[in-house]
């Protein structure tokens, strides 16, 4: 087994619970949920051995919010179709390559603004948004209060908005 594929398989024994119960929270049902998590480990296993991903778990995080970004406008054009909407629900269901482009850009610039936090800051974040954490269980581990955890994930939400939007100030963007 490559180095790679052990990565994976890492990954996948360590976070694929956590992952789930993130995507089963924001799908509300956990059929799509194991599906999309599923997917989200392919996707990670088939980009290239040598792509250099700083973060791996985070990275892993933002393909499962991009898919559930996807099946949710797959779901709205569902409705569309059945409510008699047709010109919206028969365009492409494959993303189109400025789709691709722009959920590509949207991927670094995340992982880009969870890097630039503090590390304490940046480990809670992880803990919670990719493992699935409780701010009672971050707290018992960390030995910190869920009152602190809450705070620190507050403040990790707000540089991460304010590192994104300097950054898209920055390209002429606007967020």
């Amino acid at each position: 087994m490559s180095s790679w594929n052990k990565q994976i398989a890492r990954l996948f024994t360590e976070h694929k619970k956590a992952l789930e119960a993130f995507v089963a929270r924001r799908t509300g049902n956990a059929q799509v949920a194991a599906d999309l998590t599923q997917e989200s480990f392919l996707r990670l296993a088939r980009l290239p051995a040598d792509k250099q991903i700083d973060n791996l778990p985070a990275f892993l995080f933002t393909i499962a919010s991009n898919l559930v970004r996807d099946h949710q406008r797959q779901v709205i054009r569902r409705e569309r179709l059945d409510a008699g909407e047709p010109s919206e629900a028969i365009a492409s269901e494959a993303p189109g390559a400025d789709e691709q482009l722009a959920s590509q850009q949207e991927q670094a610039l995340m992982q880009a603004a969870i890097q630039a936090l503090p590390e304490a800051t940046r480990h809670i974040f992880l803990l919670y948004h990719v493992d699935g954490c409780t701010y009672r269980e971050i707290g018992e581990r960390l030995g910190v209060t869920p009152r602190s955890v809450e705070y620190q994930l507050r403040r990790a939400l707000l540089d991460c908005r304010a590192f994104i939007k300097a950054r898209l100030a920055a390209r002429g963007q606007r967020p």
